[in-house]
């Protein structure tokens, strides 16, 4: 029985011998296995056959070495990437020399990693791509209520994202998903590309119990992929978790060091003074810095709420409101931070005037010994505009604001206690000169005139010895008061001493200093003055005279005021009368 066929056997042992050993060993072999048949090697009838098989014997030996060979060296190259990838991503220990992640060189550490991310994940997907022979290798992130490619192995615009299907599937339930027999027609995958998809693998990113991504290899061959491929895909998924949590750490290294400068930055403006608009104007800057909306702040007074600063849309004259029936006033009442992420939810109103298209709002009592100072307020367009970190450093500024608040409201009494006079609260002589002083400064730069009334109450020493100095003290409060209502903004009055009272007219001549003045002389004769069922009238004689016409000084103006004054007084009182006309 002729049994060379079984000669083709040494083929298949040639190729299985090259996977195992190298050229030097399957060579040599292959050439002594035709002297196995020496005879028939030499012989004529089959020497051409025997030389046919040797030479196709001798080649497989050589391509089969060849082909292992390289498969060993592409085998070697992607563990070297892998490690490569899997050592730069490492994390980092305490016990490394870069020290406390307080240092500036871990933090910029940090960031210089971060620059990398994007690349090693393409390099991670490219490894992922040649070890299980994929067409492609993908990174999904999750968006919203979909998800977004962030990385591919694929051409740019490859894949269509259909948001729906397996993946989506994945991402929701937090399982993976294997399948080298799929049937795109009958099953979505979550991705259109522009060949079919037959063999999937999809494992979802979870750090701690939250899925942070999604990893799905694919190729259009069926059975594409092994379970050991799917094992393999495994291992880069729990990689993909390391270099996507050392992002996350750089994001939160990022958030908190561009939260303590805005405090560092925030806090310098805030406790450094004592003025209550700058301490307001500093705490609306800081707000919008760490997060971009309209800002509302309200001071408590005994009248109501005052608006003192705000960045939003606000065209009403009124500046002062009670918050009783809005979102707002939970905050007030309770004393505690009030955040409401979707104002729709809620039927009552969220201010006390109109605000349109909020979404939602945040109100921070201003709170200092547990008193309140006043109100912070957010609104926004967005739903759940804030995040935790954000709410934490809005509270951090505010609880800062209140106490600075508290030193500027406290450094304003303290002010008005040494520049106002106790009983009529009118500046004192002290403040008056400082200001008719700074006047006189301004004339030096402007033209504008400035012109002085000074006022006596006349009989004044009668009323304290008919009524009391209880009914004098009332009179002399009733006075003040009167001359606070009917002088303008600008001007400035005060109690110059007993029964005196001064006001300054900044940018006023002397006829307009007359008709302000005839303006408050008649305002006082027609005040009836009641106590303890007596009622009284008094009358006022005022000197007027002006700068720089009728004096170049401070001192000069003030004694050109007393001598018109005094010529009022002995010549009739009740009367108002200009030193240019005593002369």
């Amino acid at each position: 029985m002729d049994f060379t066929w079984l000669k083709l056997a040494y083929f298949p042992l040639l190729i299985i011998a090259a996977a195992f050993y190298g050229l030097r060993t399957v060579l040599p072999f292959s050439f002594l296995i035709p002297l196995l048949a020496l005879r028939a090697f030499f012989a004529r009838e089959t020497f051409a056959g025997e030389m046919a098989f040797s030479f196709f014997l001798i080649l497989t030996a050589v391509i089969s070495s060849f082909i292992y060979r390289r498969l060993q060296n592409e085998k070697q190259k992607v563990v070297s990437d892998f490690e490569k990838i899997k050592s730069s991503a490492r994390e980092i220990s305490p016990e490394s020399e870069m020290g406390s992640l307080d240092s500036d060189e871990v933090i910029s550490h940090y960031f210089a990693t971060m620059l990398k991310t994007d690349e090693e994940i393409e390099e991670l997907l490219l490894t992922i791509r040649q070890v299980v022979l994929a067409d492609s290798a993908n990174l999904f992130m999750p968006h919203d209520t979909t998800f977004t490619l962030r990385c591919s192995t694929g051409e740019k615009g490859e894949s269509i994202i259909t948001g729906r299907g397996i993946i989506s599937a994945c991402m929701r339930d937090k399982k993976p998903f294997f399948s080298s027999d799929l049937d795109e027609k009958t099953t979505e995958v979550g991705y259109i590309k522009n060949r079919k998809i037959s063999s999937l693998i999809v494992f979802p990113i979870i750090d701690g119990s939250v899925s942070i991504g999604l990893l799905t290899v694919d190729s259009s061959r069926y059975q594409a992929f092994s379970e050991a491929d799917k094992d393999t895909v495994q291992m880069f998924a729990k990689q993909l978790v390391r270099i996507l949590e050392r992002e996350r750490v750089y994001k939160m290294i990022k958030r908190d060091i561009s939260g303590m400068k805005i405090l560092k930055e925030g806090s310098s403006n805030l406790v450094t003074s004592l003025d209550i608009d700058v301490v307001t104007k500093s705490l609306c800057r800081v707000a919008e810095h760490i997060a971009n909306s309209h800002v509302y702040f309200f001071l408590l007074d005994s009248e109501g709420f005052e608006l003192k600063q705000h960045t939003g849309v606000f065209s009403m004259e009124k500046k002062r409101f009670q918050f009783r029936g809005t979102i707002i006033n939970f905050a007030i009442e309770n004393k505690q931070r009030h955040y409401v992420s979707d104002t729709t939810e809620y039927r009552v109103p969220i201010m006390p005037f109109e605000t349109k298209n909020i979404r939602s709002v945040i109100a921070i009592p201003m709170l200092y010994k547990n008193e309140l100072l006043g109100l912070f307020v957010m609104l926004s367009e967005k739903r759940d505009f804030l995040d935790t970190f954000q709410v934490g450093l809005l509270e951090v500024v505010c609880n800062q604001a209140s106490t600075a608040l508290a030193n500027a409201q406290l450094h304003t009494e303290i002010e008005k206690l040494a520049t106002t006079d106790g009983l009529t609260g009118l500046y004192n002589h002290r403040r008056f000169q400082e200001i008719l002083l700074e006047e006189f400064k301004r004339l030096n730069r402007h033209s504008s005139p400035v012109s002085l009334l000074l006022t006596d109450i006349d009989y004044f020493k009668k009323v304290n010895d008919t009524y009391g100095h209880p009914v004098g003290d009332l009179v002399l409060k009733g006075v003040s008061k009167i001359i606070r209502e009917e002088i303008r903004d600008m001007d400035v009055p005060a109690r110059y001493g007993g029964e005196e009272f001064a006001v300054i007219l900044p940018g006023t001549d002397a006829e307009g200093g007359k008709n302000i003045a005839e303006r408050l002389r008649k305002a006082v004769m027609e005040k009836t003055f009641s106590s303890d069922g007596k009622s009284l009238k008094v009358t006022i004689s005022i000197g007027i005279a002006t700068a720089p016409v009728d004096a170049k000084s401070r001192e000069e103006l003030i004694e050109k005021t007393d001598q018109a004054l005094y010529h009022a007084k002995h010549n009739g009182r009740n009367q108002s009368v200009i030193w240019r006309s005593t002369r």
